[in-house]
């Protein structure tokens, strides 16, 4: 490992005295198209010769007034971001299109820090983890992540550590998020990757154009998301058939469905709008709720109103957290949790009960006994495996997909729950070795019948390439301060 360090150092070095990373692709040469973002509403991007300047919603894209702690940024919107091609004149406030506000980006990036786990998905769908310079791993679910902190331990540390903030200042960029994770005080380097902002199922999954940004992949996010979009309208089509069948479970009639939590002693009808629209995707409808609503959709424990709301559900998926062990086995039940009978709640009373958590993937134990849950990353990059899942929640033996259930699972049955480690990296080789770790692009799955995910052709990266890059770095953090933002999840 000693030897691998020594390496690393040594290549990481080659690499930023060069003007552009060997893997990195040039500024894009085709540009029609390449500014189109269909459903994310958080970002805009506007090409120039030989740079292009991010914008963020003014309305939507804002640090968080609350939890940020950086007091200067907290309830600001996002200035523009200035992305560069390495070996060109970095532009000024008085470029076309540049305001006086802008941070700017040498492209692609070549060290990056990474302070949430939600962006590393979209990172390895793109294949450009090379960039990845430091990380807290702590809290990913991602199976090759793991494997990079097990590879390249220097290049893992945890953000509560003192040397955080030092290390950090030594990458190019910070992607965090609204909520300032893995922030370390400096702004002009503080990219806000907002994805559990945005409020739509293919919206989250388009944020893959986001990332592409900084590294010139524009082509291949399009690939990827127009491959996911197409997966995901295929299953919603087949929800829209289920929906009036005559032949299913619900005898025509629409199921309803709803997500719920409990949180400060409060139970909680967790409705966001991703939520929703996924119930409806997925055929079903979700339960109505009451024209004057609660404050914050909560209500106090063992309320009436809340019971009346649970028993109109088909299908329940309950959210309430198992953090930091999210063991399927630390799950006290859904009627210890809410106080509720099966005489009360129809859906718990079924046989097996149609109670559901998002809890169906996740990792092993890191060092200090914390697991990483896909519900809170990878999922935001898949919400066709997301659909596919609610969907066989819903429909039961109407309904099966290709994919099969990854993050939601039958809350009664323990053996769903899956618990992932470095090992199950598929780069991973026999005797452990790391060579391949930046091998590849993650593929997404595809749920529809008949549907197989096409790779996108590059020519960027040879193995030896691959392998000075691996040494170059990796890293994450989610902000688990679940509380007040939970539904953003």
């Amino acid at each position: 490992m000693f030897a691998l360090a020594a390496l690393a150092a040594a290549l990481c070095l080659e690499v930023a005295a060069g003007d552009c990373p060997s893997w990195g692709k040039p500024f894009p040469s085709n540009l029609a198209g390449l500014d189109k973002i269909s459903y994310a509403d958080f970002f805009d991007v506007t090409y120039y010769d030989q740079y292009k300047v991010l914008e963020y919603s003014p309305v939507l894209s804002m640090y968080s007034s609350t939890w940020h702690p950086d007091a200067a940024l907290k309830g600001t919107s996002v200035p523009p971001i200035v992305l560069y091609q390495c070996g060109t004149t970095k532009p000024t406030t008085s470029s076309p299109g540049v305001s006086s506000n802008a941070r700017f980006f040498e492209i692609p990036v070549k060290k990056a820090t990474v302070g949430s786990s939600v962006p590393l998905p979209f990172m390895e769908l793109l294949g450009v983890t090379q960039s990845i310079d430091l990380l807290d791993i702590s809290l990913t679910s991602s199976p090759c992540m793991q494997l990079m902190a097990q590879c390249f331990p220097e290049m893992h540390i945890k953000t509560s550590n003192a040397t955080w903030t030092a290390r950090a200042n030594q990458t190019d960029l910070l992607f965090s998020d609204a909520f300032g994770a893995g922030y370390f005080g400096d702004a002009q380097k503080d990219v806000p990757f907002q994805i559990s902002l945005d409020r739509g199922t293919l919206d989250r999954a388009e944020w893959v154009k986001f990332m592409a940004l900084f590294y010139n992949e524009e082509e291949q996010a399009e690939h990827i998301f127009e491959q996911v979009k197409a997966d995901y309208n295929a299953l919603k089509t087949i929800g829209n058939q289920l929906r009036t069948d005559p032949s299913t479970q619900y005898n025509g009639e629409q199921p309803k469905a709803i997500f719920v939590t409990q949180w400060g002693g409060k139970n909680i009808i967790n409705n966001a709008i991703y939520k929703s629209r996924f119930i409806d995707d997925a055929g079903a409808q979700v339960v109505s709720l009451p024209a004057t609503a609660p404050k914050n959709c909560t209500f106090a424990s063992n309320n009436d109103g809340f019971k009346s709301i649970l028993a109109e559900a088909d299908v329940i998926i309950d959210e309430f957290s198992l953090w930091p062990t999210h063991a399927a086995s630390a799950y006290p039940g859904f009627g210890t949790v809410y106080n509720v009978t099966p005489q009360e709640v129809p859906a718990l009373a079924r046989n097996p009960p149609n109670i559901f958590r998002v809890d169906g993937y996740i990792s092993d134990p890191f060092e200090d006994g914390t697991v990483g849950m896909g519900w809170l990353d990878i999922q935001q990059s898949e919400p066709q495996q997301t659909l596919a899942g609610l969907m066989e929640a819903i429909w039961d033996a109407d309904f099966t997909s290709t994919c099969g259930q990854k993050y939601i699972r039958r809350a009664s049955d323990n053996n769903a729950q899956q618990v992932v480690s470095h090992s199950d990296c598929p780069l991973v080789d026999s005797l452990g070795h790391c060579e391949r770790i930046h091998g590849r692009a993650r593929s997404p799955p595809m749920c529809s019948p008949g549907k197989v995910f096409e790779p996108f052709e590059t020519t960027t990266t040879t193995t030896g390439q691959v392998e000075a890059s691996a040494a170059c770095g990796v890293g994450m953090f989610v902000a688990l301060m679940l509380g007040p933002f939970l539904s953003a999840f």
